[in-house]
């Protein structure tokens, strides 16, 4: 076997390699660090519970009397200890139907661009709304009609207003109602 002669070019290739070994070995703890980094958070939450129902004093007619007031009391109470904001839409099944409800504005707001009354301020808990109206008034009809009630909550906790409350939870921002 015979031995090969080195040369200035194969010596500078080693001490190149050489270089990189080192160089590698210095960062080498950046590297693993890197790798090794860890995060971790942990979160709590806590779901609430924010229960309500439509509480209606009614006693229906058996006939519809034309020009008529029949007192109906609509509120809304709050069935858990979470303070929520409450919304209602009102609405009769037959748009031509002749009817007036005197709606409470000190309390709820006038019907809003979204059809929704909105409870000004917020409904603590195991607490009842003031009602939203007390009285439907009859036009010139003997047509029998529903009203359709249909109500929303959502907890209070962190918001101002109830628009702002319920804007949150469609992801908008409030409208300024």
């Amino acid at each position: 076997m015979r031995k090969r002669k080195r040369t200035p070019c194969d010596r500078a290739l080693a001490v190149l390699v050489l270089t990189g070994i080192v160089v590698q070995l210095i960062h080498m703890p950046e590297v693993s660090a890197y790798f090794a980094d860890r995060n971790e958070k942990n979160n709590v939450l806590q779901v609430g519970d924010n229960t309500s129902t439509i509480e209606e004093k009614f006693d229906p007619p058996d006939t519809v009397t034309p020009d008529t007031t029949y007192n109906k009391t609509v509120s809304v109470r709050n069935q858990t200890d979470t303070p929520c904001y409450v919304r209602v839409f009102v609405e009769k099944d037959q748009s031509e139907i002749p009817l007036s409800i005197a709606f409470d504005t000190k309390h709820w707001t006038e019907k809003q661009a979204d059809g929704y009354y909105y409870y000004r301020t917020v409904l603590e808990g195991k607490k009842k709304t003031e009602p939203l109206f007390t009285s439907v008034t009859t036009g010139k009809t003997e047509e029998t009609f529903r009203i359709l009630i249909y109500e929303e909550t959502v907890q209070a906790q962190g918001f101002q207003t109830p628009q702002e409350a319920f804007a949150s939870i469609r992801g908008e921002q409030e409208s300024g109602v």
